[in-house]
């Protein structure tokens, strides 16, 4: 006896086995027929035609201007996601700024380290030169 209980027998069934039908080994073309030339001409000629602009107001087929319906809750959404799209811009110039103050800070510094060296070379040279006359 396991420690889960009971093996299941195993049931043999009785079907028979499968037997699928076979492919056929052409595949047959298509080629369009002759009466397909008008309506190919009207295809292309509606796909070739430029796509209207869409403004504020969209016209209907009868020509006349449709008016735009936007629900309300969807307007405050896109207005509050204009919000945090125009205070993380904000927060993206700040860091911009910074960054800048601080790569002027670091040249400055950089500039300041190498007058130090060059101060300190001329003086080693001069040190050397009294040492060695």
């Amino acid at each position: 006896m396991g420690l889960f209980g009971f093996k299941k027998k195993e049931e043999s069934s009785d079907l028979p086995p499968l037997q699928f039908p076979e492919l056929p080994t052409s595949v047959p073309s298509f080629e369009p027929q002759g009466s397909f030339g008008g309506d190919a001409e009207r295809i292309k000629n509606a796909v070739s035609m430029p796509l209207p602009s869409l403004g504020p107001s969209s016209v209907d087929s009868f020509g006349g201007e449709k008016p735009l319906f936007v629900k309300v809750e969807k307007y405050r959404d896109v207005v509050e996601t204009l919000k945090k799209l125009k205070a993380r811009l904000n927060d993206a110039d700040s860091v911009l700024s910074k960054l800048g103050q601080l790569r002027e800070e670091e040249d400055r510094e950089l500039a300041a380290w190498q007058n130090d060296l060059e101060r300190i070379r001329g003086q080693l040279l001069d040190i050397d030169k009294k040492l060695f006359e």
